[in-house]
């Protein structure tokens, strides 16, 4: 995962890099920078300070889970403190931090209790201002420093994001907007959204192609959503579970269980018609997908790194296997390998986090791309769908199919997302990313989302 500095000149020129290995740099005047990089060969972010030239550099606070990232950080104006953005090592965002700038504690909790994705100070340093989640919607706050309590600034249905202070204090400029999300279906019919409240995401196909199971949030930055179930043919939807939150599921091969995440990092299962309550199966664990009718394959958090690890529905056991991983997808459908962003085996030809699949009954693992993509087979095991997630063909979804007895298309490379720049020979165009399959390559959801925003200045006084 690649995160450069660039500069551009304000006034038109060519741009160049500043720095590579820097995000969200920001001068401070005493001639040195502050900015967030990556340590090692995954995506353990935090931050540092040095000179332009990177002379001198020094840590100033690194997350202590390997799968957490400090993405941003702004200095206070005399250069004594630091409020840092970060994320857990879910991938969630966590309310910010105040952490001296000599680096020598890892500070404590400052702001509102919620997702923080963007932080500043007023001029005189009198005052931290936010931008965070809190119950279900995202709004400004501010904390009078050191030792004051969180005060939200503005309301409303719509959602603001980003803090960027007025030097004289008086004024600060956000972006104001909404945003949706639907998940659709592509079938003989054509296309059509089922979902149409909330922001809908992850949908799922039953595989009798009939009911669309997707999760669903009051807006794309709330802390919480619930699943909920479509008819395909009607389009009408209930909550499958009034009042649970959901980070993730994933449905049972007979259709008649699914199993859950929630935070923080438990594992659930469920009967579908509601004959029994949810019944917890492990904690310290999330993203579950069925390796059979009764085996789970999971994310473990524990220590300072990511797992995988097994379990089943009837001990709810942990066995952990295979690691560091940053994050779990899915399942083949004859239970042999799993997909998960990870760190290079011992031995790689490249150092860095790529996509791999991983045998579960042991073996060599197959790189699938380098960084980040998304990969899946439909359920039958005929067809592998793969996608960048950032970069090359991000706009499509590359389909190939599989001879029985197959799990990927016979292709050269180990690495599938830089083969569909260069063709993908026997590969399928679809035009739509992150496609979840259905019963058939000619059934499958989408999801499509928009946003309308703005800038606006709000006044402070």
């Amino acid at each position: 995962m690649a995160f450069e500095t660039w500069t551009v000149p304000a006034l038109g020129g060519e741009a160049r890099r500043f720095l590579p290995n820097a995000s969200g740099l920001n001068w401070m005047s005493d001639g040195h920078v502050l900015f967030s990089e990556v340590r090692g060969a995954g995506v353990h972010m935090g931050i540092v300070t040095a000179s332009e030239s990177r002379a001198g550099s020094r840590d100033v606070y690194f997350p202590a889970h390997d799968r957490a990232m400090a993405h941003f950080s702004a200095a206070s104006p005399d250069l004594q403190n630091v409020l840092i953005v970060q994320m857990d090592r879910t991938g969630a965002w966590e309310p910010c931090r105040l952490v001296p700038l000599d680096g020598k504690s890892a500070g404590r909790q400052v702001g509102p209790d919620g997702g923080c994705t963007s932080a500043s100070w007023s001029p005189d340093g009198r005052w931290m201002y936010f931008s965070s989640v809190v119950g279900g919607s995202q709004h400004l706050w501010r904390q009078a420093f050191p030792d004051g309590s969180p005060e939200q600034i503005t309301f409303g249905a719509t959602e603001e994001e980003g803090v960027a202070m007025a030097p004289d204090g008086r004024s600060l400029i956000t972006s104001i907007g909404t945003s949706r999300s639907a998940v659709w279906i592509h079938d003989a019919a054509g296309e059509r959204a089922i979902s149409t409240e909330g922001y809908a995401y992850q949908g799922r196909l039953s595989r009798d192609g009939r009911r669309l199971f997707y999760l669903s949030r009051r807006d794309q930055r709330s802390s919480s959503a619930e699943l909920r179930v479509a008819d395909v043919a009607s389009g009408a939807s209930e909550s499958v579970f009034p009042g649970q939150a959901v980070g993730d599921f994933d449905l049972s091969p007979d259709g008649k269980a699914v199993v859950f995440s929630t935070r923080p990092a438990q594992i659930w299962i469920a009967p579908l018609d509601r004959s029994a309550p949810p019944r917890q199966l492990a904690t310290g664990a999330d993203q579950p997908s069925f390796r059979g009718a009764t085996e789970l394959v999971v994310r473990q958090l524990s220590g300072a790194t990511n797992t995988l690890a097994t379990l089943t529905v009837d001990q709810g056991r942990l066995v952990p296997f295979g690691g560091p991983i940053v994050e779990k997808s899915g399942v083949s459908p004859d239970g042999k390998w799993v997909l998960a962003a990870a760190y290079p085996p011992t031995g790689h030809d490249e150092a860095g986090m790529g996509t791999f699949a991983i045998p579960l009954d042991g073996g060599p693992s197959r790189r699938l791309c380098r960084g980040y993509c998304f990969a899946s087979w439909s359920y039958d095991g005929r067809a592998f769908y793969i996608v960048r997630a950032m970069g090359l063909a991000a706009d499509k979804t590359l389909s190939w199919p599989l001879a029985p007895g197959e799990s990927f298309p016979d292709l050269p490379a180990d690495d599938l997302a830089q083969d569909l720049s260069r063709g993908a020979p026997g590969a399928n165009t679809i035009g739509h990313p992150l496609i979840a399959p259905g019963p058939s390559t000619a059934i499958y959801t989408f999801v499509q989302a928009d946003s309308e925003r703005n800038l606006f200045r709000i006044p402070l006084h």
